[in-house]
């Protein structure tokens, strides 16, 4: 296999940062595919005149990402499956990034919006069927005063995981539950307001008829339905 771009001249920098940027950009770009055995810390070491500790600080990097995995008397291979590992840097990296409350909510509408739209392009009746006994279970447990905010929270969450489901795009439903993690305390708030004030069907109503436009197909009613969406988020968060 050419490993050219591997192992290209360095520029300045941490060695082993390099790297891992050098071993991410081939997978990029196909150089490296899923399954690929990597260069050895020796032929790196060689091939760009450093230690071996950079290459090794490296791999390990990329190894905690869940990017590569070593095999025992095989060596060291891109991984070949998806593991929820993959996110965690990208959830770390946001959490850590300064946002307001408004900007999430922006991100959050904007995926939205694309979860909505290839669901109403890929979904299947089953699917949409499903959907709505989600948004029906959601529904009951918010209007039971016997039921805790936890369970709630619960039931809408597993709403929206089929929601990403049913778009059938694996990359876009990925990218939605590093969304769903990081703004599950606006869930949990939300969700608590609105049984606070005694309104607990807003949530709900609002889940139910995106239901109803995805069922419908109506592509042309998205944006109105996402205005109406964050105006529902800001009453309850901001």
């Amino acid at each position: 296999m050419d490993y050219s771009s591997l192992f290209a001249e360095l520029p300045k920098g941490s060695l082993s940062d390099i790297i891992v940027d050098r071993i991410t950009n081939a997978l990029i770009s196909g150089e490296l595919k899923p399954g690929d055995r990597i260069p050895t810390e020796t032929e790196f070491a060689e091939k760009l005149g450093v230690g071996r500790n950079a290459v090794r600080e490296a791999i390990k990097v990329l190894v905690a990402f869940g990017v590569l995995e070593i095999r025992r008397s095989a060596g060291t291979f891109v991984v070949d499956h998806y593991k929820t590992s993959l996110l965690n840097p990208m959830i770390y990296g946001l959490i850590l990034s300064e946002h307001s409350m408004s900007e999430l909510l922006d991100v959050k509408i904007a995926l939205s919006n694309s979860v909505m739209y290839l669901a109403m392009k890929e979904a299947s009746p089953e699917d949409i069927a499903h959907l709505r006994e989600l948004g029906e279970t959601f529904r009951t447990a918010m209007n039971d005063p016997g039921t805790d905010n936890e369970a709630c929270y619960q039931a809408s969450l597993a709403f929206n995981e089929f929601l990403g489901s049913i778009t059938h795009n694996p990359m876009l439903d990925q990218l939605d539950s590093v969304v769903r993690r990081i703004a599950a305390f606006t869930r949990h708030a939300a969700i608590e307001k609105s049984r606070e004030i005694g309104e607990p069907d807003l949530l709900p109503a609002n889940y139910l008829k995106e239901v109803d436009l995805i069922e419908e197909g109506g592509q042309s009613k998205i944006a109105d339905f996402m205005d109406e969406r964050m105006e529902l988020w800001k009453r309850l968060l901001l």
